[in-house]
């Protein structure tokens, strides 16, 4: 990813508004009574913590991520969860032994790596035999605005997919991750992910700072900018402003 596509703010503020599709993502973890679970990607802890409010003291919830800053805040918000830890580290390898977790999940990491199986293969690794990984993905590719410049609207489409974001068709790819992996009983749903203002596209998906990206880097000229911005403006002005997207969740057993 040329630069990151998310903040502090920007998780916390996706986290609001995707509830349902976190509540389903949450389910297979339901039936487990003991052992570790980790949120791998943790980013501020907000789904770990629901995890071990959701699973209760018998369940250790450990969540791993990269960025110091995430951790830092993920420790914060966790401070009166005794069954929650958060640990530096990359999403590869995972620091722990072989066939000792009782689940895995994650949520808009995959689209982030470099090498996207390797982690899979990782997981599937890590995990105990007959215990579930859970995926969640944004799917970037159908980036839909219904009321702007179609031409334009795909060069933004295409530079979220191709450039911005490392792997940004991995929503469309994870079952072939998991059957590569030789993970089984492997489950898929579709969320459609719908807002309706100009404000929500800016704080949710950034497109502002990757659209004056997309113009400094010469992917759009200055006509094409103020075009695509205006007609954005115009739309929401006038109340009828729609984008749309999906969601993946995807679930195996090992």
């Amino acid at each position: 990813m040329s630069d990151k596509h998310y903040d502090i703010s920007y998780l916390e503020g996706t986290a609001s508004i995707l509830k349902k599709l976190k509540e389903y993502s949450y389910n297979p973890f339901t039936a487990i009574l003991k052992g570790t679970v980790l949120e791998l990607g943790c980013g501020t802890g907000i789904d770990a913590i629901n995890l071990g409010n959701l699973l209760g003291k018998e369940v250790k919830i450990v969540g791993i991520d990269h960025d110091s800053r995430m951790i830092d805040k993920a420790i914060s918000a966790a401070a009166d969860n005794e069954n929650v830890e958060f640990i530096l580290s990359e999403a590869s390898p995972i620091p722990f032994e072989d066939a000792t977790l009782s689940g895995i999940r994650t949520e808009r990491l995959i689209q982030h790596l470099k090498e996207p199986q390797k982690v899979i293969n990782e997981a599937y690794r890590v995990l105990k035999p007959g215990q579930p990984l859970v995926i969640v993905e944004t799917d970037w590719s159908n980036l839909s605005f219904y009321n702007a410049d179609t031409a334009i609207e795909g060069k933004v489409s295409r530079y979220l997919t191709d450039e911005k974001i490392n792997n940004g068709r991995a929503a469309r790819q994870l079952t072939g991750y998991l059957e590569k992996a030789e993970f089984k009983n492997i489950k898929l749903e579709v969320f459609p992910f719908v807002l309706k203002s100009l404000k929500e596209v800016f704080t949710y998906l950034l497109i502002d700072q990757s659209l004056t990206e997309m113009k400094s880097k010469g992917y759009l000229n200055a006509e094409e900018y103020d075009s695509f911005i205006a007609s954005l403006q115009r739309a929401d002005s006038n109340h009828y402003f729609a984008c749309s997207m999906n969601l993946v969740v995807a679930s195996a057993l090992k």
